[in-house]
């Protein structure tokens, strides 16, 4: 289980970085000019509340958009704060995730879903959990839908918390290189 979805990881990130390559091979002054708009209308406070909400609710928003917009625009002066602000904003929106997690798994409907395999992988979960979230802290599929699911499956706040700080905010540091670095791969 942890050996696909790490496979399924690493061809995520392949992707992206082949995606980012071209884009900014292709389109890079079409970008500046978009991200550059972007941060003039809402600013860094709107990206981080996009962050906030994106990462909070199942949506198919990658925050690596955002991580663009900072790359591709004035913001790329000080990209180091606000990399980093973005990272602990996803982490907060994890958390908040995970509390919606754990409110959903009150729900009867939620319990019979998950608790077969609850009742069923419970060591595998108390033994992995960590890992589990942290495959889903730095992959580039909704971080959320990780969250959600810690929660409903009752793995510990302090668990999430933990892979979310150790891994969630250093992958926002790495896909940013990485996407100041594809241009030049091309």
């Amino acid at each position: 289980m942890i050996g696909d979805n790490l496979i399924k990881a690493v061809i995520a990130v392949v992707v992206f970085i082949l995606a980012t390559s071209a884009l900014g091979y292709w389109l890079e002054d079409e970008l500046t000019m978009a991200t550059t708009w972007v941060v003039n209308k809402i600013g860094f406070f709107g990206l981080g509340l996009i962050l906030l909400v994106t990462d909070t609710l199942v949506t198919p928003f990658p925050p690596d958009i955002l991580l663009l917009v900072i790359a591709k625009s004035p913001l790329a002066e000080q990209w180091q704060s606000y990399v980093l602000i973005l990272g602990m904003i996803s982490c907060l929106a994890g958390m908040l995730g995970w509390g919606i997690g754990r409110w959903l798994g009150r729900f009867e409907f939620v319990k019979r879903t998950f608790g077969d395999f609850k009742a069923e992988h419970r060591e595998f979960i108390r033994r992995y959990g960590f890992w589990a979230v942290v495959i889903g802290s730095i992959t580039p599929f909704p971080f959320s839908v990780t969250c959600w699911t810690a929660g409903m499956l009752e793995l510990r706040w302090i668990t999430v918390l933990a892979a979310a700080i150790s891994f969630r905010i250093p992958r926002f540091f790495f896909y940013y290189w990485l996407i100041t670095s594809a241009g030049n791969w091309i």
